[in-house]
């Protein structure tokens, strides 16, 4: 079976899309503190760290809303 020629209702579609809206917001805010955490650190590892862990949720705030592109038709 295909799940991509499922029929999703507009509804559950739009459920789904408000869903994935949260998790972005939540996802950005967090964005904003991990930012502010770098900025405050002088350790080069933690800095590092930071890092990665800030590539990490804006890669996966990308696939969110690829996903709700795709399947949310947003």
């Amino acid at each position: 079976m295909v799940l991509s020629n499922i029929k999703i209702s507009r509804e559950e579609k739009n459920r789904m899309r408000l869903k994935l809206e949260e998790i972005v917001s939540m996802m950005k805010e967090m964005e904003k503190k991990i930012i502010v955490f770098n900025e405050n650190t002088e350790t080069e590892e933690y800095r590092k760290f930071w890092q990665e862990l800030l590539e990490n949720n804006r890669s996966t705030v990308r696939k969110v809303t690829n996903f709700m592109v795709r399947k949310c038709n947003r």
